[in-house]
């Protein structure tokens, strides 16, 4: 199914190479010409402007621009503040013959509205040669903020002069800086600092968010963003989205549309199965937190499968899970056949499993762990220890693999399944080429998370907060998923509402509380409310 009908309420994230298709198909297919989308840009952005810092009537403002269209689209900032009264100083980092074609014509229709004696006192135009004749220039102004529209999108490599030490300049100075599209500097694809970049307070980006702006060093380098709409038409950008292979972000309205509604006449084996498989002697509670999340996520009934040698302490802290003992060896791990004979019946009832919660890594326990993944066909779900178990045999595995799963690591397990060597910087790419090769979905946890799928389909955590940097939350993760897949959620969906719905439990937590104090039980016991809040509770959805 393709990402665009399947996803309707999760708009795209784009990269820079989906950017430049929506706005070739909205200039040469649509009609919209460039100076047109230039122009509505340059408007909107200044109301934005306008609207944070305002009133600017007699305030100074700096806009810094580069010679490509984010310059023009800087240019038209800069004429639409003038006409609102705002003292504006242009820095062109280019002789005006260098300028994109859009971006020449704005400069001169900037330059005729600077001629008119109404504002031709509160316009100056600077072409740099010099960061000190720049702050002779602009120092005497004391610009209530700067736009920072130097570089856009298409930068791949080091920022180099005289736009690096003008980045530095404005860094440097006390005022708040806006940036249009994407702080100069920034790559808009992985959020990677190139060199150097611009720390703004605010980021104006055109026509839908930027990966960059969401992952990688982009969050701290870009400040709040807004979407500011440009005129390309959804379908534009739900299009190249496809066609590209971009993500999307996670909304309430995709999470309501997606976690199903009870029925009536529900009783516990119509809203579906989990089994969780973990524990260890010293990490019986991860199954625990697992298991109770399953059934705050919606499955009807849950049962838990760990080690004989947890089941006691496991099944007194699960008053309402169902606790089975797995047989194990001398040496404490799960005994493979024995186990897998005993799981037979749970299994083939199970509508989803979850294997790996607190379970150890003992050679027997993995080896148990890998004889699953190959025999049982179950929608299934690996994390922590069960993707350890995977590390060395993942490929071979993957190839043996008949049911769908998904696979839940973070940075320092992915690496053990991937190899050392493999680099993050791109973490949205590299979730998506994995999750192709091993037929899996990917939950690539971090800040944010990334979910990809092995067709296409891949979504970005949309809610991130600190909250979440405690023990446990991985294990409450994993048992939503589970918990939502039991219920029939397709894999993809399940993970990327799991992501969301923990997201907005901990933010529910964090508005309440201080968010250094949450610990995983807290998160557990906030997802009802949260889903009672924002995700329709009992409300029935068409």
């Amino acid at each position: 199914m393709s990402s665009v009908h399947a996803n309707p309420s999760c708009p795209p994230v784009l990269t820079a190479e989906a950017m430049r298709a929506a706005d070739r198909y909205t200039i040469e297919e649509y009609g919209l010409p460039g100076f047109t989308l230039m122009e509505v840009a340059g408007r909107g952005c200044a109301e934005r402007i306008q609207d944070a810092y305002g009133p600017l009537r007699d305030e100074a403002v700096g806009v810094l621009c580069g010679k490509g269209n984010n310059g023009g689209d800087g240019l038209v900032v800069a004429r639409h503040l003038l006409t609102r009264g705002a003292r504006v100083h242009v820095v062109l980092t280019s002789p005006p013959d260098e300028l994109s074609d859009d971006a020449a014509q704005n400069l001169s229709l900037l330059r005729r509205l600077g001629a008119q004696e109404a504002t031709g006192a509160r316009l100056t135009i600077h072409q740099l040669d010099g960061l000190d004749s720049l702050t002779e220039a602009v120092a005497p102004l004391q610009p209530r903020l700067y736009v920072d529209a130097l570089l856009g999108t298409g930068l791949t490599s080091d920022v180099r002069e005289p736009i690096r030490s003008l980045v530095q300049w404005v860094n440097e100075r006390a005022a708040p800086t806006v940036a249009l599209d994407v702080p100069t500097g920034l790559h808009s694809d992985t959020g990677a600092v190139l060199g150097v970049a611009v720390r703004a307070d605010r980021t104006l980006t055109m026509a839908a968010p930027k990966v960059g702006l969401r992952v990688g060093e982009g969050p701290q380098r870009a400040g709040p963003v807004e979407v500011v709409n440009i005129g390309i038409p959804p379908f534009v950008l739900d299009r190249v989205a496809e066609q590209a292979g971009c993500v999307r972000e996670t909304t309430d309205a995709a999470v309501r549309a997606w976690w199903p509604p009870r029925a009536p006449d529900a009783y516990k084996y119509s809203v579906g199965t989990a089994l969780v498989v973990g524990g260890a002697p010293q990490f019986a509670g991860a199954p625990a937190m697992a298991a109770r999340a399953a059934g705050r996520s919606g499955a009807g009934y849950v049962r838990c499968a760990c080690p004989e040698t947890v089941h006691a302490p496991l099944s007194n802290a699960l008053t309402t899970v169902p606790t089975l003992p797995l047989p194990t060896t001398d040496d404490g791990g799960i005994a493979p056949d024995a186990a897998l004979d005993v799981l037979r019946e749970p299994l083939d009832t199970a509508d989803a499993l979850l294997v790996g919660p607190g379970l150890g890594r003992a050679p027997d326990t993995a080896q148990f762990v890998r004889q699953l993944v190959r025999t049982v066909d179950t929608p299934l779900v690996l994390d922590a220890d069960g993707l350890n178990a995977l590390a060395g045999h993942i490929d071979e595995l993957a190839d043996e693999r008949e049911g769908p799963w998904v696979l839940t690591p973070h940075a320092g397990e992915f690496r053990r399944l991937a190899g050392d060597d493999v680099d993050l910087t791109d973490r949205v790419r590299v979730a998506q080429t994995y999750a192709e090769r091993w037929g899996a979905v990917c939950l690539l946890k971090g800040m944010p998370s990334v979910v990809a799928g092995p067709d296409g389909q891949g979504f970005l955590g949309s809610i991130a907060t600190p909250a979440l940097a405690t023990a446990g939350t991985g294990d409450v993760l994993a048992g939503q998923c589970v918990g939502l897949m039991a219920q029939g959620v397709p894999p993809p969906r399940a993970a990327a509402a799991a992501l969301h719905v923990g997201g907005a439990a901990a933010e529910r937590y964090g508005a309440t509380h201080d968010s250094r104090s949450m610990v995983a039980t807290d998160l557990l016991d906030m997802i009802p409310r949260v889903a009672a809040e924002r995700f329709g509770g009992a409300r029935r959805r068409d």
